[in-house]
């Protein structure tokens, strides 16, 4: 049986995206309102450093839009989007010398992640603090934790508890089944929960 290919033009974005390879440079500046806060947001958690996740930010979109007139719509503007911001985290952690001392860092702000996303992980991690803490404290404890973790686990958990993803629009990204993705996550969640055991049960910082 013949497969249909998908229309993606259906999607609001792709359809901007689009007008941008026809020339049109409110549509880009559109999506950029659209996208650039999220995408910082995901490239502070890849990088640990606000001024490299800027930097980083600016160079996607300018690539992006010097690009344009080779744009297809062969997914979703989000998920090819964020292909490339996976691609360009994912480099830039194999061209470093991780420097675990880092870790120890302020934790970088919750810059267009979606509210509530940290706390959400608190309670899916399977422990609850036993005694109340601010949730400033709450949402740099998961940061620290979430930066410790393995790249992988921690893409996985940005995408689907930071940006809201389900588990097949996080496998077209990180070219996994649905089944993988569930899977990825849940060990995620059980690394999380073994690194946040020391802050719920004393009040220990995440090493």
């Amino acid at each position: 049986m013949e497969t249909v290919p998908t229309d993606y033009t259906q999607d609001e974005d792709t359809r901007l995206m689009l007008a941008v390879k026809a020339g049109d440079a409110l549509a880009f500046e559109e999506l950029m309102n659209r996208y650039q806060g999220k995408v910082l947001s995901m490239l502070i958690h890849f990088t640990e450093s606000r001024q490299q996740a800027e930097e980083l930010t600016q160079d996607i979109f300018m690539n992006i839009y010097k690009a344009r007139g080779r744009y297809e719509p062969t997914a979703k503007f989000k998920t090819w989007l964020y292909k490339i911001v996976e691609n360009r985290g994912l480099n830039f952690l194999r061209s470093r010398k991780r420097r675990p001392e880092r870790l120890l860092n302020t934790s970088p702000p919750n810059d267009g992640g979606g509210a509530g996303g940290e706390e959400n992980l608190l309670a899916q991690s399977g422990y609850l603090p036993a005694r109340q803490y601010d949730r400033a404290e709450e949402r740099e404890m998961v940061n620290l934790a979430l930066r410790s973790l393995d790249p992988r686990y921690r893409e996985a958990v940005l995408y689907h508890h930071i940006e809201g993803m389900d588990y097949s629009q996080i496998g077209q990204i990180m070219d996994l089944t649905p089944s993988a993705v569930k899977s990825l996550l849940h060990r995620a969640r059980r690394r999380l929960a073994e690194i946040l055991a020391p802050y719920m049960k004393e009040g220990k910082r995440p090493r």
